[in-house]
């Protein structure tokens, strides 16, 4: 989506339409499904199938909610329309979601006496963990705002369920939620209070231990954010035992994780002369040098 074009998408109201694709409601999705069923119920199957046609169409609803998070994140304005259209619970369900669903294929088979059903099933994974990611994409979009925006996320519900999604496998998942936790820890020791309370600190600290490098960046400004508000959040870090790998990341080739490092062991250490102790005890000096 281009700057020019929000301010029209946003009168046209694209917001409301949007929204019922992530439910699934859309009446021409529904009534297809509901053909389906007919079709089968002919058979006597009916019935038993029509909760295999209740799921929601993970692509729509994954690009209704990449189409969302644009919006939100030009403006506070627009961010503030899509909170107000009632989208924060439906993500806070789609982030709650159980990773497994499955692809339902069918066959009728007719032995000359009885018509036959044959099911197979197949997991899809891959969709539904990027349906998370797309989810916690428009949770970061409407919370880096401001504050009073991150406190309608966290109000929502959304702090837990983005916790449970540091540990998925996708390590892009992982990502999507540790920068949304990011955006709402950065405004306030309030916020990040919140963030810590939700179980979020020991989950990015072994974000921060995974091998893929945009995570470990997004992970270490993550505790960068937490850390810079007051002496007792610094803390909270520090007992997560992660200072001594965050000093092993100050000679880490990449220019950027560095920086995102040096910049959490900076907010640690500058709330006391105790927590600046630590830094020191964990040989940062003349690491940081070379």
């Amino acid at each position: 989506m281009r700057s020019q074009n929000m301010e029209a998408l946003q009168n046209a109201g694209a917001m409301a339409l949007l929204r019922p694709l992530l439910l699934d409601t859309v009446p021409s999705i529904q009534q297809t499904k509901q053909k389906n069923v007919s079709i089968l119920s002919f058979f006597n199957f009916g019935k038993a199938l029509t909760h295999v046609f209740s799921f929601v169409v993970i692509h729509i609803a994954q690009s209704a909610a990449l189409a969302l998070g644009r919006l939100a994140s030009f403006s506070e304005a627009t961010a503030e329309a899509v909170v107000s259209n009632e989208v924060l619970p439906q993500l806070v369900h789609s982030l709650s979601e159980q990773n497994v669903n499955f692809l339902c294929y069918f066959c009728l088979l007719f032995d000359g006496t009885n018509v036959l059903l044959l099911i197979k099933k197949r997991p899809f994974f891959k969709k539904q963990r990027y349906h998370k990611k797309a989810a916690a994409f428009v949770t970061r979009s409407v919370a880096k705002h401001t504050p009073e925006l991150a406190q309608k996320v966290v109000d929502a519900g959304a702090l837990e369920p983005l916790v449970k999604c540091l540990s998925e496998f996708e390590p892009s998942v992982k990502e999507g939620a540790v920068w949304a936790l990011t955006c709402v820890a950065r405004h306030n020791s309030g916020l990040a209070q919140a963030v810590v309370d939700s179980g979020a600190i020991s989950q990015i600290v072994l974000c921060l231990q995974e091998p893929e490098l945009t995570l470990k960046r997004i992970s270490a400004s993550a505790l960068s954010e937490i850390s810079k508000h007051n002496n007792e959040l610094a803390q909270a870090v520090v007992n997560s035992g992660v200072v001594t790998y965050l000093t092993s990341l100050v000679q880490h080739p990449d220019s950027k994780l560095k920086r995102q490092a040096c910049s959490a062991l900076a907010q640690i250490a500058k709330h006391s002369a105790d927590l600046a102790e630590v830094i020191v005890e964990a040989e940062i000096f003349p690491k940081i040098f070379s």
